[in-house]
């Protein structure tokens, strides 16, 4: 298997792996219970919120892509698995303003979407 077949015909599997090493390695930060209330949750890391809506939507996506057989584009693909990566290690980062993950978090959202829509418009060509 090729890098051009892996990044173009297995995206879905390669943003789960992604999700699953960065999961593990990078541990899911403690969100907590407010103590004095009991029920509100203390959300303080925007890491929380990349897990719970970003990941599943490119997974999701990617996962469509890969019941239709549709090859996505190579470097759009690198570049927005490149994207998530550097998304999820600098949010890890306490020390580092939050500025930074929302505007690669934005850019990545983009790259899936002109993604998405490059796969759906060029379906016929579809790597063999």
């Amino acid at each position: 298997m090729t890098l051009n077949e892996l990044v173009q015909r297995r995206m879905f599997l390669l943003t789960v792996l992604l999700f699953v090493f960065i999961g593990y390695f990078g541990g899911i930060s403690n969100v907590g219970i407010n103590k004095t209330v009991g029920w509100a949750w203390d959300i303080t890391s925007w890491l929380y919120f990349i897990r719970v809506y970003f990941i599943p939507i490119f997974i999701i996506g990617y996962g469509i892509l890969a019941l239709m057989k549709y090859s996505t584009h190579r470097n759009l693909s690198i570049f927005h698995l490149i994207l998530i990566t550097l998304t999820l290690i600098l949010d890890d980062m306490v020390s580092l303003t939050l500025s930074i993950v929302i505007i690669l978090n934005l850019i990545s959202l983009l790259t899936f979407l002109t993604n998405f829509i490059w796969s759906i418009r060029n379906r016929n060509s579809k790597l063999k």
